[in-house]
């Protein structure tokens, strides 16, 4: 089931490969230039982060909701690509890799790899509507980092072990016919992020800037099998849902230069 993983990536990264139409974005404190003949003609006093792309690495937990009643944290590993269509609104893919654990009157343990097509948009975009030197001030700088989001992925499940409280393991690496077990399932989900962007100017070698991110992600799946785990009771009619808190940076590696 991972190629259909793979095959979905490459898929996304290609639909992020057209340019958006260009956006532009007023002077701020944090890109102005050094340049003295910058400093002559405010339209070219900065760069703007508006076509510029980036990539970067985050560390997570876990923690599933699932049919079991108690979880414990596990790590996840992410991978970010984005491209800013304004200085604080991008678009892009996450790709997680990284383990799901629920416990009850079973021990489930899931391996799983995810990747998504989001989009989000700081509370710096509503403040430029109103005050369009945000940027100058720290306040309102470090307010406009603050960003909710979302967008839609495919996640696939290898379930490494169920088992009773005696370890007694369920699912071994042979197949197992039981409807209420799913060895290996993907499904969709709709990631639903929080979070805060801190953007840090930098021109050390071909860095553009560098974004240090905090972010908390509510995933509603449409699956039940996530977990590995779906009993038949009556009760039973609401699809897992699992979180992620998350830590992570990007730096920008290309920029356009007809914003300068």
């Amino acid at each position: 089931m991972k190629y259909k993983i793979i095959i979905l990536l490459s898929a996304c990264i290609l639909a992020c490969a057209p340019s958006f139409a260009q956006v532009r974005t007023d002077i701020n404190s944090r890109e102005r230039s050094n340049s003295s003949d910058d400093e002559s003609d405010d339209n070219n006093s900065s760069r703007n982060h508006g076509h510029d792309y980036s990539i970067g690495l985050g560390l997570g937990r876990t923690k599933m909701f699932g049919d079991l009643p108690n979880s414990r944290p596990q790590q996840t590993y992410i991978g970010y690509f984005e491209k800013n269509i304004s200085q604080s609104m991008s678009f892009g893919e996450t790709v997680s890799y990284g383990y799901l654990e629920s416990n009850g009157l079973i021990h489930s343990l899931n391996h799983y790899t995810s990747v998504d097509q989001h989009l989000t948009v700081e509370i710096g975009t509503f403040i430029h509507m109103f005050y369009k030197n945000y940027n100058d001030n720290i306040v309102t700088r470090l307010i406009g980092g603050i960003y909710v989001g979302g967008g839609i992925g495919v996640i696939n499940n290898d379930l490494v072990k169920i088992s009773n409280p005696n370890e007694t393991i369920f699912v071994a690496n042979t197949g197992l016919d039981n409807p209420v077990i799913e060895k290996n399932s993907t499904a969709l989900y709709f990631p639903l992020n929080l979070g805060y962007n801190l953007h840090i100017a930098n021109r050390v070698w071909f860095l553009r800037g560098i974004v240090l991110n905090a972010n908390f992600q509510y995933t509603v799946c449409q699956s039940d099998y996530i977990d590995g785990y779906d009993p038949p009771s009556r009760a039973n009619n609401k699809n897992d849902v699992y979180t992620v808190m998350s830590l992570g940076f990007r730096c920008f590696i290309t920029h356009n230069k007809s914003d300068q």
